[in-house]
């Protein structure tokens, strides 16, 4: 390699090091932002549920509890994502916390 090239590639080492090494908040870690995203996700899969059973009872004339059992299994679906959400970070806590989880 040229001259140039080894610079270049010890600068972007460099670029690389300093990365890692700063302390950055990281978005969705504190409690706020991780109660926003449960709350967002359960309302929303509710709300997406009720509309499709609004719908279907518009276009198909439907009685109510076709909208009913919609909204119902989009709760049961915001339940199921805030779960796994919930598993998620468990398992992201836990790897944080094992020693040598870094290397």
């Amino acid at each position: 390699m040229t001259e140039e090239t080894d610079k270049l590639a010890e600068h972007i080492r460099h670029l690389k090091d300093e990365h890692h090494t700063e302390e950055m908040p990281h978005p969705g870690k504190t409690g706020y932002s991780i109660a926003i995203n449960i709350l967002t996700d359960l309302l929303g899969c509710v709300l997406i549920g009720l509309g499709l059973g609004v719908l279907f009872q518009r276009v198909f004339d439907t009685t109510h509890l076709v909208t009913a059992v919609f909204t119902i299994l989009g709760g049961i679906a915001g339940l199921w994502t805030v779960i796994r959400y919930a598993i998620a970070l468990d398992k992201q806590e836990d790897n944080n916390n094992e020693p040598n989880a870094s290397i």
